[in-house]
């Protein structure tokens, strides 16, 4: 799937809704690596990613804790709450989106009970995804990296190289996402490599085997020796 594909609707957005956001919105776009927002701040106001990908980080030493992408919302809790950020949020790619003062964030959810219902449940799904990655904490780290990279190209979170899925992050990314050490993840990727499972390439980890990578992180498989 291709990341910079435009979002023309939503799971969480009907085409009457987007076309209303459209409306009271401002496009803005950010540059590889560009803060979105930072943890802590209490700037008002909410983003509709349109395009491209972002990562949401939290705590110190940092930990990225989820990857967004088009149709989905960063910020919307806290424009909503008036509450400080509870995470920082940076571009992963070159970023559209479309930004939306609390004032009007709230007021079009009020004026819009399907999308307000909408994003109650995105907001208890990511509660559940939160749940299921403190509940993964306890595998091991060969089978939670396996998981990270298979939930990656569900979402298509990250692009195609010459036909293949690619996670375009560093190993050190990665061992933000799975929650383990750097070198952990290394020795991983070095027996997934081994196994022909994935390769490697510049800040990237390129998915040779997704059958394979499924059964590992159901944990049928293991490339370790």
């Amino acid at each position: 799937m291709d990341n910079n594909t435009s979002m023309i609707g939503t799971p969480l957005l009907s085409s009457e809704e987007l076309q209303v956001l459209e409306e009271i919105g401002n496009p803005i776009s950010y540059t590889v690596n560009s803060v979105l927002f930072g943890e802590g701040e209490e700037t008002k106001f909410a983003l509709l990613i349109r395009k491209g990908l972002v990562r949401v980080q939290t705590g110190s030493p940092a930990r990225i804790v989820a990857i967004r992408g088009a149709g989905e919302m960063v910020g919307e809790m806290a424009a909503a709450r008036h509450r400080p950020r509870s995470a920082s949020v940076f571009a992963m790619t070159e970023v559209d989106a479309l930004h939306l003062p609390a004032g009007l964030w709230l007021q079009f959810l009020y004026d819009h009970p399907r999308a307000m219902h909408a994003q109650l449940v995105a907001a208890e799904e990511r509660l559940e995804e939160a749940t299921r990655k403190s509940v993964d904490s306890f595998l091991g780290v060969e089978q939670r990296l396996a998981k990270v990279l298979v939930e990656f190209e569900a979402k298509g979170a990250g692009t195609v190289i010459d036909g293949r899925f690619a996670v375009q992050l560093s190993q050190r990314e990665l061992a933000d996402v799975v929650g383990a050490s750097r070198e952990s993840v290394v020795q991983v990727i070095r027996a997934l490599k081994g196994r022909e499972v994935v390769s490697t390439g510049r800040q990237a980890t390129i998915i040779e085997d997704l059958e394979a990578l499924r059964s590992i992180a159901r944990g049928e498989l293991t490339a370790s020796p």
